[in-house]
């Protein structure tokens, strides 16, 4: 009987580690548009952006629709296409976006096509890996051209409940044994 009173008390501390507080990631989309100046007279020919101009959410979902549509956002620059960390790389209604990697993906037809990759956090949430792609096209006769950016945020954390399981199991089985040799 102390046998199993003990195997009760350690199931029970099991469970008991695995109601810690998780972390909340971020889930959801968001989407930007604006305008760049490149520092290249065409997509081809550049290889960053030198300033942003009138830059706003155009898209939310998730945990983003605190963010109304057409709220200006903040920026980096000058930025190269092919860059490593950039922390601060762009804040709005409370997130912080710190990029860890960007790159080109294609480049083709007047378009520039750039895959980044990093995190986000802010208004209380755990900081979250992000991917997404920033689209640019060859720049208009003054100079100045449109961007869109799309990032995805769709992390979901597992909660404690593999532990919780795993602990269940592990009990269940020490339970039979004792069982099985009385």
């Amino acid at each position: 009987m102390k046998n199993i009173l003990k195997i009760v008390a350690v199931a029970a501390v099991a469970v008991a580690l695995t109601q810690t507080v998780q972390a909340v990631q971020i889930v959801g989309n968001i989407g930007f548009h604006g305008d760049a100046v490149l520092n290249g007279t065409t997509v081809g020919s550049a290889t960053g952006v030198t300033s942003w101009n009138n830059v706003v959410v155009g898209l939310d979902s998730g945990n983003f629709t605190s963010i109304p549509v057409n709220t200006a956002v903040t920026l980096f620059s000058p930025w190269s296409f092919n860059s490593g960390v950039v922390n601060n790389f762009w804040t709005v209604g409370g997130f912080t976006f710190n990029l860890s990697s960007s790159s080109v993906f294609s480049n083709a037809g007047g378009f520039l096509n750039v895959v980044i990759a990093g995190t986000v956090s802010g208004n209380g949430f755990t900081a979250t890996p992000f991917n997404g792609t920033f689209q640019v096209a060859d720049p208009a006769s003054n100079g100045s051209t449109s961007f869109t950016a799309r990032l995805s945020f769709n992390s979901v954390p597992d909660g404690g409940t593999t532990v919780l399981l795993l602990g269940a199991a592990l009990s269940g089985l020490a339970l039979m044994k004792r069982k099985f040799m009385a």
